[in-house]
């Protein structure tokens, strides 16, 4: 029977400026946008035919300020890496996800779609919390924590750049195939994701 005892925290949480998604097509093409992008993206439609980039930049921040409020919680690129100290793009991938009994477990990915809330000061403020569990390769759960994270942050910008790194030190585990399972939980709109990441212990 395996048994396991499972330690996770988190190890680096480690934000950047706003993002500045790429665009296609060619100037002076016309594309409808409906519903709640349409303001945003004839303003920014405009100030690029005409241009004028600054203002097409604004426009493209509002797009995306936009799509952060109609998105579900997205949580991308998750991977092992080599350690804790990342920053957003900015990481050593593990070359496998096969560890060595009592290695510890980084786990790197970049949430989307979470509520920034403007308080009176001018901050942005949004933040995370989340669960885990350690189960089997039959999905049996052998061990986990509720609530292990709290990642409260305030910010100038609008940020839409952010890693998070998640570290899991686990014991008493037997030779075999498993998967982390993460729940991270955006704590100013309850927007839930969850992430399965298999991992081997040789």
């Amino acid at each position: 029977m395996k048994k396991a005892l499972v330690l996770g925290l988190v190890a680096a949480t480690m934000f950047g400026g706003c993002s500045k998604p790429s665009t296609t097509g060619t100037e002076g093409t016309k594309t409808a946008a409906a519903g709640p992008f349409e303001a945003s993206y004839t303003a920014f439609q405009s100030a690029f035919e005409a241009k004028d980039y600054g203002r097409a930049l604004v426009g493209l921040r509002s797009l995306m300020a936009t799509f952060w409020a109609e998105s579900s919680l997205v949580l991308g690129n998750v991977k092992h890496v080599k350690g804790a100290n990342n920053s957003y793009g900015i990481y050593e991938p593990k070359e496998s996800d096969v560890f060595s009994a009592g290695e510890p477990i980084y786990l790197y990915m970049e949430p989307a779609g979470y509520a920034l809330t403007k308080n009176p000061g001018g901050y942005y403020e949004f933040g995370f919390s989340a669960d885990f569990q350690i189960a089997d390769a039959g999905g049996k759960i052998l061990g986990g924590q509720t609530n292990f994270a709290s990642m409260p942050f305030k910010s100038w910008n609008f940020n839409t750049e952010i890693a998070l790194t998640f570290t899991y030190t686990v014991s008493g585990l037997e030779k075999g195939k498993y998967k982390t399972i993460t729940q991270v939980t955006d704590t100013h709109s309850g927007k839930k994701a969850t992430v399965e990441k298999e991992f081997t212990v040789e």
